[in-house]
């Protein structure tokens, strides 16, 4: 597909697909983007979109605040004035991008994940979404999709187009980094099963392919989740502490450690074992300062 080039889902909602789908919602106060893309080049593209087709931007609706989905603000709000919308969590992280580094990490990180891909370029934000905010305006519906991070969100359009932000992931990403984020277990499977309940036209994952059905891309997002905690609860058969089981982990899904690879497949299972242990799966405790965790007969 050339850069660029818009597709048109319904009368008002196009999509410029990328490495992250931005959305752009046509209506009367001007162009709402859902997201703004990985760093300062997504932005530029976004606006020679939105110059080829003569229309005014007038805010961006972050659905998180990963820096894949924020890092085009800046330069968006700087030249064009764009106003930001984003839920209340993800709007400390939209304006100080180093908590996100910080969290992933856990603690002052290192310099090899100081970079665009896990920093964005911090920017203000204008509006901050509430929990029981429902519309952002006439032609814009918000729905609750917390899971792969604090207070995500999904963006649906009159036309009945449902952007589902990282709710879930296409089957490109996830052959290629085998194991998704995921912040909140079993928000992120209640929020699939929320989505399935939603009818649309067109579902746009923002890593993903646009479909018509939904239900292939939940089981194939469930079935990932599923076999991440059949292989932490079948590894603890015996106790272990968590590099033992991170390294098990990545052996069996065929994955090769770096920096931010650490970082991001390490808090994830962290997220498994927190959920697997608050759903009496799990049990742990502490041995010569080490904490261990096993499964429940």
């Amino acid at each position: 597909m050339a850069k660029n080039k818009l597709t048109q889902l319904g009368p008002s909602t196009w999509v410029m697909e990328g490495p992250t789908n931005i959305g752009f919602i046509h209506t009367s106060d001007g162009v709402f983007l859902v997201d703004s893309g990985n760093g300062k080049e997504a932005g530029r593209k976004i606006n020679q979109a939105l110059k080829q087709m003569g229309w005014q931007a007038y805010g961006i609706i972050n659905t998180h605040s990963n820096a894949d989905h924020i890092g085009g603000n800046d330069y968006l709000k700087r030249n064009l004035s764009c106003k930001i919308f984003t839920p209340c969590v993800e709007a400390a992280f939209t304006e100080h991008p180093e908590l996100e580094t910080a969290f992933l990490w856990g603690g002052k990180p290192v310099k090899d994940i100081d970079n665009r891909f896990f920093k964005a370029t911090p920017s203000k934000v204008d509006h901050i979404l509430t929990q029981d905010c429902k519309t952002i305006a006439q032609s814009i519906s918000i729905h609750p999709m917390n899971g792969h991070f604090f207070n995500m969100i999904g963006v649906e359009t009159e036309d009945k187009v449902l952007f589902v932000a990282d709710a879930m992931f296409g089957s490109r990403v996830l052959t290629k980094y085998k194991l998704p984020f995921i912040y909140d277990v079993a928000a992120f499977k209640a929020t699939i099963a929320r989505i399935q309940a939603i009818s649309a036209d067109w579902y746009v994952p923002s890593h993903g392919s646009i479909c018509s059905d939904i239900g292939e891309l939940a089981r194939l997002n469930l079935s990932v989740v599923e076999n991440l905690e059949t292989a932490i609860v079948e590894r603890l058969a015996h106790p272990a502490h968590f590099d033992h089981i991170l390294k098990a982990v990545c052996d069996q899904f065929d994955i090769t450690l770096d920096c931010g690879q650490y970082a991001l497949v390490g808090s994830t299972i962290r997220s498994f074992l927190s959920y697997l242990y608050n759903e009496d799966r799990l049990t742990l405790f502490f041995d010569a300062n080490v904490l261990y965790w096993e499964s429940k007969p």
